[in-house]
C-alpha cells in the first residue's frame, strides 16, 4: 500500500477544486436556457469544441436536465437547447 505525500494531496486538492468550479460554470449555462430557446457556446482558442460539449453534457447530467448539443468545429462553437431525446432505438451500449 502506498501513501501520499503532502504535495500529492494539494496537487489532488487543487485540481478538485478547479473542477468543481468549472462545473459550477457549465452549470450557469443550463440554468440560464429556458425550454424554449437554444444557447450557444464560443470555444477560445485553448479550448477544444469536443471537451466544452463533454463538460456542457456532465453539468447537464448533474443537474438533471435534458439537452441536445452540436458542434461546429470551423466556427468552435458548440449549440445546445433543453429537448428530450427522441423516441426510437435506444443508444449502443459501450
Amino acid at each position: 500500500m502506498t501513501t501520499l505525500t503532502d504535495a500529492a494531496l494539494a496537487e489532488a486538492r487543487a485540481k478538485a477544486t478547479e473542477k468543481a468550479a468549472m462545473l459550477r460554470e457549465y452549470l450557469e449555462y443550463v440554468y440560464r436556457v429556458s425550454p424554449k430557446e437554444a444557447g450557444t457556446l464560443l470555444c477560445s482558442e485553448d479550448e477544444n469544441p469536443y471537451e466544452v460539449r463533454r463538460n456542457l453534457m456532465l453539468a447537464a447530467t448533474v443537474a438533471g436536465v435534458p439537452i441536445a448539443s452540436t458542434v461546429e468545429r470551423k466556427a468552435r462553437r458548440v449549440t445546445f437547447s433543453l429537448t428530450k431525446r427522441a423516441p426510437g432505438r435506444p443508444r449502443k451500449a459501450e
